[in-house]
């Protein structure tokens, strides 16, 4: 059992790359990972969405690449080596984010959806 958030825990996603490595996110409007053999205290705390963290996802390309969805309408790409500074922010939704992928078979392509019935559709820089 993992003690991952204040408050609810709204996704998680393992880490393709990091044995162990489970990534969640809250409604603290932070995403954390943990390594499952020592659940007690975070790997990484990411900061930057102004409300609830919608879903995670791992890449399935790069083991330090993590992208979010929140309820402030944003898609954010996270470089986890990088210190937790956002990678690209886009704020073009109109209403709640709400699902988010990677292609598996496109390095850096990504869709996400959001409650205004819109998909989108990313290439990654």
């Amino acid at each position: 059992t993992i003690a991952a958030h204040d408050g609810e825990v709204l996704s998680c996603d393992w880490n393709k790359y990091e044995h162990g490595m489970l990534v969640t996110g809250g409604v603290d409007r932070m995403i954390r990972g943990f390594d499952i053999r020592s659940p007690h205290r975070a790997l990484f705390t990411l900061g930057g969405h102004r409300y609830g963290v919608r879903r995670v996802r791992c890449s399935p390309h790069h083991g330090n690449v993590i992208a979010s969805v929140s309820y402030d309408f944003s898609m954010r790409t996270w470089d986890i080596s990088n210190g937790g500074r956002p990678l690209q922010v886009f704020e073009d939704h109109t209403e709640f984010a709400a699902g988010l992928d990677f292609s598996l078979h496109v390095p850096g392509l990504v869709a996400d959806c959001a409650w205004d019935e819109i998909v989108a559709i990313r290439q990654l820089a």
